[in-house]
């Protein structure tokens, strides 16, 4: 007696196909699917070599972790998309406040002054920040001099090294700190405006448009001002 292709079975044939068309509109098995397809395998089952037990039990404990599995996912995602709403709320409040981001461009404003920062993990003999143009040329050095370990602020005035200010807008920043004999770079922190914030989704970072820095990543951000 043939049993093993469910052609042969009318009604499990029913089964399947009903559930390759749901599969169509739904990548899952549900419950219900399962179940209708469990019960039509035991009626349409060789009587001589019937399902054993284990194997049964086997079967609905699979579907069990995977449900459980499942749900759990389903658990988390909630959470997460909980989660970012809560953060999305509070960074909102820092829309039109200055924030200190580590970025290597700052930007010099019409008047005023290019802000920024230097975090050192030790104290240096010799801060200094350089300022060049987009081709690399060296335009100005802000020395900082000797420095104790920790966030140190700087800032530009928009002179040049020829005596004459420079034009307002955007400059790579370059910090040079020497530790005993050797001299490291650092990466620079600057001050610029929120203009906005971009929620990643889930699972993605959120984003802030500077109101002249461009986009950068919210981890980024390292003080709000």
């Amino acid at each position: 007696m043939e049993v093993n292709s469910y052609e042969n079975l009318p009604g499990l044939r029913s089964i399947f196909d009903e559930s390759a068309e749901k599969k169509k509109d739904n990548e899952t098995l549900g419950q219900n699917e399962f179940l209708q397809l469990m019960t039509t395998q035991l009626a349409n089952q060789d009587p001589l070599a019937p399902m054993e037990n284990g194997e049964f039990m086997g079967q609905i404990a699979q579907f069990g972790t995977v449900n459980g599995v499942n749900e759990l996912l389903t658990s988390f995602q909630d959470l997460s998309t909980n989660l970012q709403s809560s953060q999305a709320l509070q960074a909102s409040n820092i829309i039109g406040r200055q924030v200190l981001v580590n970025h290597n461009q700052g930007y010099l404003p019409e008047s005023g002054s290019l802000l920024g920062a230097v975090e050192l993990e030790s104290s240096s003999s010799d801060v200094a920040v350089n300022v060049l143009d987009d081709s690399g040329e060296l335009l100005a050095r802000v020395d900082l001099g000797a420095q104790q370990s920790g966030v140190v602020p700087f800032s530009w005035d928009g002179t040049m090294i020829d005596g004459q200010r420079a034009s307002n807008g955007r400059y790579r920043i370059e910090v040079e700190a020497v530790y005993g004999d050797t001299t490291e770079s650092i990466t620079p922190q600057v001050v610029d405006q929120v203009r906005s914030l971009t929620l990643g989704g889930v699972g993605r970072e959120m984003l802030v448009e500077l109101e002249n820095l461009g986009t950068v990543s919210f981890n980024q951000v390292n003080q709000i001002q």
